[in-house]
């Protein structure tokens, strides 16, 4: 892939994400508005188990289309059908056993599950199709065909709460939503794929198919296990209001996290490039990231800790105030996790998934023992202290034993120190003008931050320099300077 070719598509991809999210989040808004914290616990329940029961329908088929397609374009015709019968006969199992257990469980409303389940099921071919376009490099189709999907999912959902329907209308438009996006990514890729080899069913095949996505598949379950289960447990442990309060607060974390993953998105092919061409222009764009993505993080946590209640009455509503400490909790929680995700992608870079895979699976174990003990004691709170926890033992894990030899605690130290006073000062603005508008504490807030960084020598020429060297294609060197 050209430079070029590559920074097109880390901005499209980004813009991809963005978007999604964004309407997504939007899309969570007004149906926590409509149905209140009961109902929205009962869809968050719902959408979380459903997560757990596609995996073996997902099983990392998306990553292993991605490297084997992307080093093969002609492949594209056989991978399709090959994976995608092997994804159909799985997916065809997995609901019909799930809707013989929802039958079965009395718990929650039964169609209320499948729906949930048949939704994600769906949702996941879309995201299987998507794979081929980034694969091709054709990612301006994966933006026509999420964007189809999440305008008519919005749309159709809002006509369906006003017309009463409630938590079943809501989950059946998405099933129609996805299923429509899902055919126009099956026109749209019948149109560009390249058929240069042609596929036959042999058994054979499929296994040396399931056999390559297993790695990827580890590291699915690890992360929906770190990601999901706190939904889970919390449900079975706590009321559905509950469940509610912890996910509306969960789902403004999850928007949040948009950004390191979007940033380290960009920068891991830098990363990549430089661990086996220079090692010194490896460590100054790790050192680069961890300083900008704090740089990012620091005035987030000061808003969501600040002005967590502003902003929960006017997203949510009053019914919703008992998220304002979840909330807190979680932003505070964002300076582990935009690190996090820097840390994984540098140990990807210097080509050990291995250890990314043992890493990932022992957050996950401990994700799930502190959400049992800490839900416990602490009903949804604990839940969000738990995703604190992790994402903290995660970063020690990751910096204090996988990556000492490239960032030491006083260079570390040395790269935080001035964003920290900016963010100090920053927190004494908004702490005074939390009564005013929202809007006008938080531009009031960043506008603070951006001067003081400025002032104090934050942003430094070596600092723009790098990154210029950074995006630009044909760029063969960084910058000297230590960063």
């Amino acid at each position: 892939m050209s430079s070029q070719r590559f920074v097109r598509n880390s901005l499209l991809l980004i813009t991809i994400e963005m978007m999604a999210k964004g309407l997504g989040v939007l899309f969570f808004i007004v149906v926590a508005r409509f149905l209140g914290a009961g109902d929205l616990g009962v869809f968050a329940f719902a959408s979380a188990l459903a997560n757990f029961i596609i995996i073996p329908a997902k099983f990392g088929f998306e990553d292993l289309i991605q490297r084997e397609v992307g080093r093969n374009p002609a492949g594209t015709y056989h991978y399709f059908w090959a994976l995608g019968a092997i994804k159909g006969l799985i997916s065809l199992i997995s609901l019909g056993l799930f809707c013989l257990a929802a039958l079965l469980w009395a718990r929650t409303d039964p169609i209320i599950l499948i729906l949930a389940v048949s939704f994600t099921l769906v949702y996941s071919f879309m995201e299987f199709t998507d794979a081929f376009f980034r694969a091709n490099q054709r990612a301006e189709l994966e933006l026509v065909v999420r964007l189809f999907f999440s305008v008519t999912n919005i749309l159709l959902g809002i006509t369906f709460l006003y017309a009463g329907y409630h938590l079943k209308g809501v989950l059946a438009t998405q099933v129609a939503a996805a299923g429509a996006a899902v055919l126009l990514a099956l026109f749209i890729l019948s149109r560009v794929a390249t058929r240069g080899q042609q596929y036959s069913w042999e058994w054979r095949t499929a296994w040396s198919h399931l056999a390559a996505a297993i790695p990827f598949a580890g590291i699915l379950v690890a992360l929906y296990f770190s990601n999901q289960i706190g939904v889970v447990i919390l449900s079975f442990l706590a009321g559905k209001a509950e469940v509610g309060y912890f996910a509306s607060a969960l789902r403004i974390f999850d928007a949040l996290t948009l950004i390191p993953a979007a940033v380290t998105g960009a920068f891991l092919p830098a990363m990549s490039q430089y661990y086996v061409q220079s090692l010194g222009a490896f460590v100054r764009t790790l050192r680069f990231t961890l300083k900008y993505l704090f740089i990012l993080t620091a005035p987030l946590v000061v808003i969501t800790t600040l002005l967590a209640h502003r902003i929960i009455i006017f997203l949510y509503r009053e019914p919703f105030a008992p998220s304002i400490p979840a909330l807190q909790i979680l932003g505070v929680s964002l300076i582990f996790s935009f690190w996090n995700f820097a840390g994984q992608s540098v140990l990807v870079a210097r080509n050990r998934e291995r250890l990314v895979l043992i890493s990932i699976w022992t957050v996950a174990c401990i994700n799930v023992v502190a959400s049992f003990v800490l839900i416990h004691g602490y009903s949804y709170l604990g839940a969000c202290w738990a995703i604190f926890t992790t994402q903290g033992i995660y970063c020690v894990i990751l910096f204090a034993f996988m990556l000492p030899r490239y960032l030491g605690f006083r260079k570390l130290v040395g790269l935080i120190a001035i964003p920290v006073v900016a963010a100090a000062i920053m927190a004494v603005v908004v702490f005074l003008l939390r009564q005013t508008h929202l809007f006008v504490a938080i531009l009031a807030g960043l506008a603070v931050y951006g001067g003081a960084l400025l002032a104090l020598g934050g942003v430094t020429a070596a600092d723009r320099s790098f990154l210029r060297r950074l995006v630009t294609p044909g760029s063969r060197e960084l910058s000297p300077e230590k960063v």
